[in-house]
């Protein structure tokens, strides 16, 4: 039996991808420690919340096996999957029992709104949006649908009271992300510390995976969502989103950063999340300062000029090109 059980639930971009390819990576070493990351890959941890949750892509059984794993195992598993940040009632209620002989953690990854918000909409263009940054930031701000779900995924404040009130907040642990000057291992060591690993020695890297993009080259991926709205979501995923994730990361350097000035409204909004988590009773892992919003240095999407756009359109075009199979001339 598990005697302690971590459910990594998230924020997205919160640094989730960096904590579940390094738990992956060390998955020898954590077991030396009597730590279960279940694999062999993250996918398992996929599979097994799209279940929980109902998924229309679920498989069938997976939740019951990752959980069969984990009650199974004498020592701490941590599972990590951020669309439990959507969790409602009746998934948080069936973590709850899965672990109930367990001592169980619920950790909630949290990053200032300003460096969260151009972020988002970078993720938002790489799985097909064709809103523009303006449009992306009023739906914000005025509760449109994109907004909706900006906030489903993103509001600390709402997801770390709905996790406290089911579980106790003795149970729930937010989880920082330090400001960008910060060494590039406080996060994973705010981590640990909730986690029971001991941080005593260095730690594999995996390969980079899900990299950003420059502004130029965020606005090339939107174009191309609106030029490709008719393809199904397989081709899609194979012939465009491929583009976004192998293609343009490596002109990245040579562009500019996505910039973004905190607005007023953002920033009592965060105040207002700082103060739902300061008042819920849960655990702190960090510091509640590191939520106030950052300005993020950069260009602005809606100024980018042609020239930016076209470099980067060229550099996914050579991509495309040197990896394609010849095309036999008619």
């Amino acid at each position: 039996m598990a005697r302690r059980v971590i459910v990594h639930i998230g924020l997205m971009k919160s640094g989730t991808t960096f904590i579940q390819g390094r738990l992956g990576a060390n998955r020898e070493r954590l077991g030396a420690q009597g730590v279960l990351f279940p694999g062999p890959h993250w996918r398992r941890h996929v599979n097994a919340v799209q279940d929980l949750m109902r998924h229309q892509a679920r498989t069938p059984g997976s939740w019951e096996s990752l959980t069969q794993e984990v009650n199974a195992y004498d020592g701490t598993a941590v599972i990590s999957m951020e669309y439990l940040v959507m969790a409602r009632e009746r998934a948080i209620d069936i973590i709850a029992r899965a672990f109930r002989d367990a001592e169980l953690r619920i950790v909630v990854g949290a990053r200032d709104l300003g460096r969260t918000v151009p972020a988002m909409w970078q993720e938002a263009v790489k799985n097909r949006s064709t809103l523009t940054f303006a449009e992306y930031l009023d739906g914000i701000r005025d509760g449109a649908e994109n907004g909706q779900r900006f906030w489903r995924q993103q509001h600390a404040g709402r997801i770390v009271t709905r996790w406290a009130k089911r579980l106790g907040p003795e149970r729930v642990y937010v989880v920082t992300l330090p400001p960008p000057d910060a060494p590039g291992d406080v996060l994973w060591h705010r981590f640990c510390e909730v986690a029971g690993i001991r941080d005593d020695s260095s730690w594999d890297e995996p390969p980079r995976t899900n990299e950003s993009l420059g502004v130029a080259s965020a606005l090339v991926m939107r174009r191309l969502n609106e030029r490709t709205e008719d393809l199904e979501v397989r081709d899609y995923k194979l012939r465009v989103k491929a583009v976004g994730k192998h293609l343009l990361p490596s002109h990245r350097s040579a562009e500019d950063p996505i910039g973004f000035r905190v607005p007023d409204w953002l920033r009592e909004e965060a105040a207002r999340i700082r103060s739902q988590i300061s008042g819920s009773g849960v655990h702190v892992v960090g510091d509640l300062d590191d939520l106030t919003p950052l300005d993020v240095p950069g260009v602005d999407p809606g100024t980018v000029d042609a020239e930016a756009e076209l470099e980067a359109a060229l550099v996914a075009l050579e991509g495309a090109v040197r990896q394609a199979k010849r095309i036999r001339p008619l």
